[in-house]
C-alpha cells in the first residue's frame, strides 16, 4: 500500500499534478499490465516562459506554468503530470485515437485564447500526441524513447505547434539504429544523447522538487509559519536535549470580530500576528501555529519561567501597538509551561499551558499567565 507521504511525493508542489516519478510509475504499469489497451500520450511543451520571467517576474511565471497545467487537467479529465520545468503529459486511455486528435485541437485552441488574454504570445504551447495501439507491445523503455524523441521533433521544428505521432513508426529500441540507414543513425543518437541529457536534467529536478515538497509539509499554509508537524519536531528535540525551557501557548483575542468580515479577514490576522511575533523573537526562539484558528505556539530554549513572562509581555504589548493600524485594535492571552517542572512530555506542558491561557482568558485578557 502507498502512504500517504510516499503520495505527497508523488506530486508537483507548484501545480498540484502528478509529478515525473508519477509518470513513469504510471507508463510502467501500462506498458506491463495483462489486458493491453489503446492509449494516447498527450505532450505540452509551453513557449515563451524565459521571455515571461524576464519581463514579468517569476512569480507571474509561475503562474502561467499552473495555468498550462489547469488547462490539461481540465480538458483531458485524465491523469495529468508535469514531467519538466514547463513541460506536461496527459495520458489519455479513455476513447479512441481520433476523438483524442479532437482533444489536442480544443486544448490548443484554449490556450491561444486564454493565453492572448493572460499578455502570453500565441502559440502559447507545442503540443504533441503519441498513438498506442493494441498490434504492438511496448515496454516502458520504448514509450520513453517514443516520448523523447517526439519532444525533440517538437522543439527542433519551430514552424509546427501541433504534431501527431504512431508509436509504430517511432524508434523501438537502441539496437534497431544499428540496422537502420546512416542518416537515420545520426537521428537516433541524437535522440539518445537527448535523453542521457533529460534523464540527468529530471532527476536534478525531481531531488529540487521533493526539497520543496519537504520544505512544504512543514509549513502552516495560512500563516506562512512552520505548522503542527514541526512544533511537535521541535518539542521532541527539545525534550531529547534534556535542559529547560518555557513554551508559551498564545491565543488571540476575539478572532470573531475578524471572521465576521470574512474568513479571508481572519487569516489575514493571524498572518499579521504571526509577523509582529516573529519580529520580537530573540535568536535560537521558534514559533508555529498551533492547531487551529489564532493559536500559535512559541518555544523559547534555556529560558526560566519569569524569562518567559518577559517575553511574553513584549509580545503582548508588541501586538496592541501593531494592532492600531489593521482593521480592529486586538490582543493576545498567552499562558506559559516550563519544561521539566510542568511536565516531562509534550502532552502534559501542552496541558498545563493551556490551563494558563484560559486562565489569562478568565481574568480579560491582554495578559501573560504562568502556569501553577
Amino acid at each position: 500500500m502507498t502512504t500517504p507521504t510516499a503520495e505527497f511525493y508523488r506530486l508537483d508542489p507548484l501545480t498540484g499534478c502528478s509529478n515525473f516519478l508519477s509518470f513513469v510509475e504510471a507508463l510502467d504499469q501500462l506498458s506491463s499490465g495483462d489486458g493491453k489497451q489503446p492509449f494516447s500520450i498527450l505532450y505540452l511543451d509551453m513557449n515563451h516562459l524565459q521571455m515571461l520571467n524576464e519581463t514579468r517576474g517569476h512569480s507571474y511565471g509561475d503562474s502561467a506554468i499552473r495555468w498550462l497545467g489547469l488547462v490539461l487537467q481540465e480538458e483531458s479529465n485524465s491523469p495529468t503530470y508535469r514531467v519538466g520545468g514547463d513541460d506536461f503529459a496527459a495520458i489519455l486511455t479513455d476513447g479512441i485515437h481520433a476523438d483524442n486528435e479532437k482533444l489536442l485541437n480544443r486544448i490548443f485552441a484554449r490556450l491561444n485564447k486564454e493565453g492572448e488574454q493572460l499578455g502570453i504570445p500565441s502559440p502559447p504551447a507545442r503540443i504533441a500526441l503519441i498513438h498506442y495501439d493494441t498490434d504492438h507491445d511496448f515496454s516502458i523503455n520504448d514509450v520513453m524513447f517514443h516520448l523523447w524523441e517526439s519532444i525533440l521533433d517538437v522543439k527542433r521544428n519551430n514552424d509546427r505547434t501541433i504534431n501527431i505521432f504512431r508509436a509504430g513508426d517511432l524508434i523501438k529500441s537502441t539496437a534497431e539504429a544499428k540496422e537502420q540507414d546512416r542518416d537515420t543513425i545520426d537521428h537516433s543518437w541524437e535522440v539518445l544523447q537527448h535523453i542521457a541529457n533529460q534523464a540527468i536534467h529530471k532527476v536534478l529536478l525531481m531531488g529540487r522538487m521533493l526539497d520543496i515538497a519537504q520544505k512544504n509539509s512543514y509549513l502552516d499554509s495560512i500563516s506562512g509559519l512552520p505548522n503542527l508537524r514541526a512544533a511537535m519536531t521541535t518539542f521532541e528535540k527539545e525534550i531529547a536535549s534534556n535542559k529547560p525551557f518555557a513554551i508559551l501557548l498564545i491565543d488571540g483575542d476575539d478572532l470573531r470580530r475578524y471572521n465576521s468580515i470574512s474568513y479571508a479577514a481572519g487569516d489575514e490576522m493571524i498572518q499579521s500576528m504571526g509577523r509582529v511575533l516573529s519580529d520580537h523573537l530573540r535568536p535560537g526562539d521558534f514559533i508555529a501555529r498551533w492547531r487551529t484558528g489564532d493559536e500559535l505556539v512559541v518555544i523559547l530554549p534555556n529560558t526560566s519561567g519569569e524569562g518567559a513572562r518577559v517575553v511574553g509581555e513584549r509580545f503582548c504589548s508588541a501586538i496592541r501597538e501593531a494592532s492600531k493600524n489593521w482593521k480592529f485594535p486586538t490582543s493576545i492571552s498567552i499562558g506559559i509551561a516550563n519544561y521539566p517542572k510542568h511536565g516531562d512530555n509534550i502532552n502534559e506542558l501542552v496541558d498545563a499551558a493551556e490551563a494558563a491561557n484560559k486562565k489569562a482568558k478568565d481574568e480579560g485578557k491582554d495578559r501573560v499567565i504562568l502556569a501553577e
